[in-house]
C-alpha cells in the first residue's frame, strides 16, 4: 500500500517538474546531462515532448532498465570534459549530497549554457522536518544517500553566487497535489531555477 501511494505521488511530482522545466527551458535543441537521473523516466518524458533534446544521465546508483544512457559516478566529480553539454539538470538531487556546492561547481564546469536546479526550500526548522520526513518516506530502502541537506532561500542565493551562476528565471512554488493536500504537503517547498553559466 505504501509503495502504491509513493508511486502515485511520484507521478504527480513528475507532472509538476516536467511543466516547470518546459516553462523555463524553451531551447528547441539541446544536449543535456541529467545528474542523479534515477530511473530516467523524467528524461524520457521530456524527450518525448522535445524530440531534439538529447538527454543522458549520471548517477551514483544506476537503476536497471533505465531508458536513457547512464554513466555511474562517485557523487562528486562528473566524468565528462568541460563544456560537454548545453544544459545540466540537477533535479531533486542536491539535497542528497553532502556538499551541494561541490556538485553545483561540477555542473557549471560541464555546462555550456544552463544549469537547471529543481529542489526544495527549507526556511524554518518545521520546513526541514517536513521535508526530511517526506524524503525518508520516498527513498528509504532504495540505496539513495539521504543527508537531508535542505537549504533556505538565502542559502540557495549564496550558493549560486559562490559558484558563479546567474538566476535568470524561477518558478516558485511548484504544486503537485491539488487542494488542501497540496497546501499541507507542497507549501512553499518546491522551486525550479534556470541558471546561466557565467
Amino acid at each position: 500500500m505504501l509503495r502504491y501511494l509513493i508511486s502515485k505521488t511520484d507521478a504527480l511530482r513528475q507532472n509538476g517538474i516536467v511543466e516547470a522545466i518546459k516553462g523555463v527551458l524553451d531551447d528547441p535543441a539541446l544536449s543535456i546531462l541529467d545528474v542523479g537521473c534515477g530511473h530516467g523516466l523524467l528524461a524520457e518524458r521530456l524527450m518525448a515532448d522535445n524530440p531534439l533534446w538529447q538527454i543522458q544521465g549520471v548517477d551514483v546508483v544506476v537503476q536497471p532498465e533505465c531508458p536513457i544512457p547512464v554513466t555511474p559516478y562517485d557523487g562528486e566529480q562528473l566524468p565528462f570534459p568541460d563544456k560537454s553539454f548545453d544544459a545540466v539538470f540537477c533535479v531533486d538531487m542536491l539535497h542528497h549530497t553532502d556538499d551541494p556546492r561541490c556538485l553545483l561547481m561540477e555542473a557549471c564546469r560541464v555546462a555550456k549554457k544552463w544549469v537547471i536546479v529543481k529542489d526544495h526550500i527549507a526556511d524554518s526548522r518545521w520546513d526541514h522536518g517536513v521535508l526530511t520526513f517526506l524524503d525518508w518516506t520516498g527513498n528509504a530502502g532504495t540505496g539513495v544517500p539521504m543527508p537531508y541537506n535542505f537549504l533556505s532561500s538565502q542559502q540557495w542565493k549564496s550558493l549560486y553566487d559562490e559558484v558563479g551562476l546567474i538566476e535568470v528565471e524561477k518558478r516558485h512554488p511548484i504544486r503537485y497535489w491539488p487542494g488542501i493536500i497540496g497546501h499541507a504537503l507542497d507549501r512553499q517547498f518546491h522551486f525550479t531555477s534556470k541558471l546561466k553559466v557565467s
